[in-house]
């Protein structure tokens, strides 16, 4: 099977374990923006099908006024999903610190990855680079108005080449210790 494969969300086969949700902003009130939100959706739907277990909500937090795993905790909980199934990861600042703490610090050697279509073949790059085993699901950003998109693809345009430094010169990402995650307490299922 080859290491990368990007499904639509009724196409990915259930894999159990996490669904990994890379953070995309949360306004003053501590809302999720509608990017995170869509990617927040995607996810949800996935867990939902019983493609995946449980989500690992991955995300900035460097000042007390902004957080995003708080935000998708928050939102998942509305939803339905029980606390029990929802492991935030709050030193996400970067997708490689994401991607490289879901490994180090969660212990996934396989994980789907739920986030915007732009930002899906980066993150999928930089997963493959690490030993990551990863399936990406994109979330949808095509009802965006053009001049938003012009935004998001401009300032990809410049992450994609940052994901290239960082595959070839690996930075150091904040690991801290070992936390658990329904894995450890219901392996099994």
């Amino acid at each position: 099977m080859h290491r990368l494969q990007i499904f639509p969300t009724d196409r990915m086969p259930a894999v159990g374990g996490a669904v990994l949700v890379l953070g995309a902003g949360v306004y003053g009130d501590g809302e999720p923006t509608s990017i995170l939100e869509g990617r927040l959706r995607t996810a949800l739907e996935l867990y939902r099908s019983g493609r995946v277990r449980w989500f690992l909500v991955s995300g900035d937090n460097r000042h007390a006024t902004y957080n995003e795993p708080q935000a998708m905790r928050r939102w998942l909980v509305k939803q339905g999903v029980p606390p029990t199934h929802i492991v935030s990861d709050y030193a996400g600042l970067r997708t490689w610190d994401s991607l490289r703490r879901a490994q180090a610090v969660f212990g996934q050697r396989q994980v789907v990855i739920v986030t915007s279509d732009f930002h899906l073949p980066r993150a999928l790059y930089l997963a493959d680079h690490m030993g990551l085993m990863a399936w990406g699901v994109p979330a949808r950003t095509d009802d965006r108005p053009w001049t938003s998109r012009f935004r998001i693809w401009t300032r990809e345009y410049i992450a994609r080449h940052l994901a290239l430094w960082d595959a070839w010169f690996p930075p150091d990402a904040r690991l801290g210790p070992r936390e658990p995650t329904p894995d450890d307490w219901d392996p099994a299922r």
